[in-house]
């Protein structure tokens, strides 16, 4: 029998957040965020979010967030993952809400803030060091809600599944990549430079890739060439 009550009880917001994240050698891990239009919070920046509605997936949720709040669009998005589920009384002002976080890992040029998007970039600290986050435009370093804890959550989702999760590998590396880019991600990841000799052998064994030809990526300087990898598949 049902509780004549629980129809009327209320019932906790649905949030989607999403973690758009790239990586380049050049500038590291980097997170997008969208400058909050309105209250709470209006003029912050934030991660992009929405509310789901009625009978929409979570992943369109998650989609219609990065189109909506930053102008990031489906084909820009090279990986899409759930990340966890964040509640708590206190983490909206407005009412009780549940976030569901996705980790989006993008094209790196769509983490360049641009007018039309009102994007922002935020730098994640390294594994070792404070959860700090340098947010253009604001001398606070913290995200509204509990966005800076969505975000460890998603830094720490890629920290273990990098390498034994390929897909998310291939998208945060891209198509082609060098020795250095694989040595630089797992740095920026961790906090720590990983030993060359077996960053190069964990590479040179590993079936889902192939050595690339030098010449078809970016001049080098003179020198020997850095070694250059593609996936397998």
């Amino acid at each position: 029998m049902t509780d004549a009550t629980s129809a009327a009880r209320d019932q906790p917001l649905i949030a989607i957040d999403v973690v758009p994240m790239s990586f380049t050698t050049s500038d590291g891990l980097r997170v997008a965020t969208a400058r909050r239009q309105y209250a709470p919070y209006a003029g912050q920046e934030a991660l992009p979010g929405v509310l789901l509605e009625g009978a929409e997936l979570l992943a369109d949720g998650a989609r219609r967030a990065l189109r909506t709040k930053t102008g990031i669009d489906a084909a820009a998005v090279r990986h899409l993952a759930q990340v966890g589920a964040f509640d708590g009384p206190d983490r909206d002002p407005r009412s009780a809400a549940i976030s569901v976080a996705f980790l989006a890992v993008v094209a790196p040029a769509v983490t360049t803030p641009t007018p039309a998007a009102a994007a922002a970039v935020v730098a994640p600290p390294s594994a070792a060091g404070p959860a700090v986050w340098r947010v253009p435009g604001g001398d606070d370093p913290r995200l509204p809600f509990d966005h800076d804890a969505i975000i460890r959550a998603a830094l720490d989702h890629v920290r273990t599944r990098i390498w034994r999760d390929l897909p998310l590998t291939r998208a945060l590396l891209g198509e082609v990549f060098t020795t250095s880019d694989a040595s630089a991600l797992q740095t920026a990841l961790t906090g720590v430079q990983p030993d060359p000799g077996n960053t190069n052998r964990a590479l040179r064994t590993n079936p889902a890739l192939v050595r690339a030809d030098a010449s078809a990526t970016a001049a080098v300087r003179g020198g020997r060439p850095p070694a250059t990898w593609t996936w397998a598949g």
